[in-house]
C-alpha cells in the first residue's frame, strides 16, 4: 500500500513538473510580424522554450489559437509546457519599439529610421545589406537588399541584432510575395526592380498599373525606360561616399543629369537597371504582375502628382510643353 502511494505521489509530481516545469532560466525571443505558426514554433525550439515541436503544434491546434499568436518581443522560461507558451504568445510581447517603414524608401533611408530609434548601428546595417554571403543565407541571390526591406509597421526590441532585424524584413517580404507564386528567383528580381520604378514614379495607386504597362511595353519594344527616378537614384545613392552630401531634395533634372554615366541611367541604357531603386509596396508589385490594358508609351507629370499619358511621341511633346509651364 505504501509503495502504491509513493508511486502515485511520484507520478503526480512528474505531471506537475510537465505542466509547470521548474523555472530554470528566462530567454528573450522576438517573433517577427507575419511569421506562420510553424515558423514561430521553429523560433521557440531554437531558443529551447518548447521541447517537442510536434507536441506544441498539436496543443496549438487543440487550443484553436493558431491564428492568434502575436508578434513582438517576449521573455519566456525555457522548457515550459505548451499551454504556458501559447497563453503568453496570445497576450502579446513586451517593451516593443514600433517602427513604420513607408513604401518607396531606399536601404539608406530605412537605416536612417532604424538608427533614429536606436535599433541599429547604421554603417554595420548597410554593410550587411550588401554582404553577399549573408544575403544568400536569406535565400536571395541578389547583390544588395535594396528593394527587399519590405515597407510595413514592425515591432522590434532594443536587444535585437542587425541580422535579426533584417531577417524580420525578409520574412515579411516572403509572406507578402509568396501569394504571387512567381516561378523563380530571376523572375522575382526583375519584378521587384520594375516595381521599384513604379513605386517612385506613381504617386497615386490608380496610376501604378498604367505606368507599369508603359514600362513593360517599352521593354518589349527595346526602348529605353527613360525613368527620371532612376537618374535621381544614381545621383543620390549610387556613389555611397557622397550619400550625405548629395542634394537629397532634388526633383527637377537637367540635361546634364540625363547624361550621367551610370548603369542606372535608363535614358541611355536599354532594359532594366541593375537593381531596385527602393523598396516597393505590395500594390506596386501587383501592378507589375497585373498591369493595365493600355497602349501608352509615354507619361509626363502634371505637377500635382498625376500624369498625362500619351500613345505617340508627338502627343508626348505637346503634353511636356503644356505641363512644364506649370512647375
Amino acid at each position: 500500500m505504501k509503495k502504491q502511494i509513493v508511486i502515485s505521489v511520484i507520478l503526480i509530481i512528474l505531471v506537475i513538473i510537465w505542466w509547470q516545469p521548474i523555472n530554470f532560466s528566462k530567454v528573450e525571443i522576438t517573433i517577427p510580424k507575419g511569421a506562420s505558426a510553424r515558423e514561430i514554433v521553429g523560433y521557440l525550439s531554437d531558443s529551447k522554450i518548447v521541447r517537442d515541436t510536434d507536441e506544441f503544434l498539436l496543443w496549438l491546434k487543440i487550443s484553436g489559437r493558431e491564428k492568434h499568436l502575436k508578434s513582438g518581443r517576449y521573455e519566456l522560461y525555457t522548457y515550459k509546457n505548451p499551454i504556458y507558451v501559447i497563453s503568453n504568445l496570445t497576450r502579446g510581447g513586451i517593451s516593443e519599439i514600433i517602427v513604420t517603414i513607408p513604401e518607396g524608401l531606399t536601404v539608406y533611408e530605412t537605416a536612417d529610421i532604424l538608427a533614429a530609434h536606436e535599433l541599429i548601428v547604421q554603417k554595420q546595417f548597410i554593410q550587411l545589406c550588401t554582404n553577399k554571403n549573408f544575403i544568400q543565407t536569406l535565400g536571395l541571390h541578389v547583390p544588395s537588399l535594396e528593394g527587399y526591406l519590405f515597407p510595413d509597421t514592425y515591432s522590434f526590441s532594443s536587444s535585437q541584432s542587425d541580422t535579426a532585424i533584417i531577417r524580420t524584413f525578409i520574412t515579411n517580404f516572403n509572406n507578402h510575395t509568396k501569394k504571387f507564386k512567381l516561378s523563380n528567383q530571376d523572375s522575382l528580381n526583375k519584378i521587384i526592380i520594375l516595381a521599384s520604378l513604379v513605386e517612385e514614379e506613381a504617386k497615386f495607386a490608380d496610376e501604378k498599373p498604367i505606368i507599369a504597362k508603359v514600362f513593360i511595353k517599352r521593354l518589349q519594344l527595346h526602348r529605353p525606360l527613360e525613368s527620371c527616378a532612376t537618374i535621381l537614384y544614381a545621383l543620390k545613392y549610387e556613389n555611397t561616399d557622397i550619400y550625405r552630401t548629395a542634394d537629397m531634395h532634388k526633383t527637377k533634372l537637367t540635361e546634364r543629369d540625363l547624361r550621367i554615366n551610370s548603369a542606372y541611367n535608363t535614358y541611355i541604357h536599354i532594359g532594366l537597371p541593375p537593381g531596385p531603386i527602393c523598396s516597393p509596396g505590395e500594390n506596386s508589385i501587383e501592378a507589375v504582375i497585373s498591369p493595365a490594358d493600355v497602349d501608352y508609351l509615354y507619361f509626363v507629370s502634371k505637377g500635382d502628382g498625376h500624369h498625362h499619358f500619351s500613345k505617340t511621341f508627338r502627343e508626348h511633346l505637346i503634353a511636356k510643353e503644356r505641363y512644364s509651364a506649370r512647375y
